[in-house]
């Protein structure tokens, strides 16, 4: 089960969002400040194990990837908080509906 064009375009803006310091892949101080912005304090742990779902860098294919998997299984763990960050990030940045993940 693949997402629709326009749930990647969505997932492609918020991650470029999220990636402050823009340099192609998610790292901790990217996911702490998209967590901030919805008001959830991640400890170190927590971003680590995060970040260790990914299963390597945490790209934008590796993201998309991983939330595949992730809609194909049972398990409904972060991925809401990630979906609380992108919407928060729909807030801010006052950008179209896009960031707001139909998960």
């Amino acid at each position: 089960g693949g997402f629709s064009e326009d749930q990647l375009q969505m997932y492609k803006d918020c991650f470029k969002l999220m990636d402050i310091n823009k340099d192609g892949q998610l790292d901790k101080n990217d996911l702490r400040g998209a967590f901030d912005n919805v008001g959830v304090l991640m400890s170190e742990g927590e971003l680590d194990g995060l970040l260790g779902e990914i299963g390597g860098a945490c790209t934008y294919d590796n993201m998309v990837k991983m939330f595949q998997e992730k809609m194909a299984g049972d398990g409904n763990d972060s991925d809401d908080l990630i979906v609380q960050a992108f919407k928060a990030y729909d807030q801010e940045a006052r950008l179209t509906p896009r960031c707001s993940p139909m998960l």
